[in-house]
């Protein structure tokens, strides 16, 4: 049996609770056992499911199991706290901020002018301490001027809008893309060169339809589940 093969069938039995999240793996002679191999092609397979985030090593102490794949949910209001169920704790990071010239894309998704300004908030969504997304946020200025400085502080949108005046928001539409993890984008999430992702991109309205915030995220396609509902 080849290596893949083996991780393969060892991350099913992830996905499926065989091994909750938590709990030690079998051994490396276990497993050799199990698929009549050598240490050496487990070890292989267990280092994948260790590169992609599915489990960690713990010096001493063996593998263990690192988390379940999470559900995020996109419909009308989709914020990333109260919609994302999973086994573990949601928190988010802003890493960089930055104010600069719209894109062409950028204006036509804002219902701004090429000459406009937005401001640019990028940052990581983890669970358990493991990375399962990347998001790029561009917001108007003029209508979200400030938004920056509250997301630096506390980086949930919902907060920051609240902080403007803005007590609701609706989503407008979401686009989702299967892509492959660049070499860029793997060091981010900390998963392999070429591991599929979901890359979703988004439009947010204020209740009259002006356009408040146009979003790229990336999730990890083998740890993210999107759940997309018409509410």
């Amino acid at each position: 049996m080849l290596w893949k093969e083996i991780h393969d069938e060892l991350l099913n039995d992830v996905r499926a609770g065989h091994y909750a999240a938590g709990e030690k793996m079998p051994t490396e002679a276990e497993l050799a056992r199990r698929f009549n191999v050598n240490r050496h092609t487990v070890r292989r397979a267990l280092g994948l499911l260790r590169e992609n985030g599915f489990v960690l090593s713990k010096k001493g102490a063996g593998v263990f199991v690192t988390g379940k794949n999470a559900t995020y949910r996109i419909g009308k209001r989709t914020r990333f706290s109260r919609n994302i169920s999973a086994d573990g704790v949601p928190s988010r990071q802003i890493t960089s901020v930055e104010t600069r010239h719209v894109t062409r894309l950028e204006a036509g998704k804002l219902a701004l002018k090429t000459s406009d300004m937005v401001h640019v908030a990028e940052g990581l969504g983890y669970l358990e301490n493991t990375p399962i997304m990347h998001s790029i946020s561009r917001f108007p200025s003029g209508r979200c001027d400030g938004i920056l400085a509250h997301l630096q502080t506390n980086p949930s949108k919902t907060d920051a809008f609240a902080t403007l005046g803005i007590a609701d928001y609706l989503r407008k539409e979401t686009e989702v893309t299967a892509v492959t993890a660049t070499a860029m984008m793997a060091n981010i999430l900390r998963c392999a060169v070429g591991a599929p992702l979901l890359r979703v991109n988004s439009v947010n309205i204020l209740l009259d339809g002006v356009p408040i915030e146009y979003g790229t995220t990336h999730f990890i396609g083998d740890r993210m589940v999107l759940n997309v509902h018409n509410d």
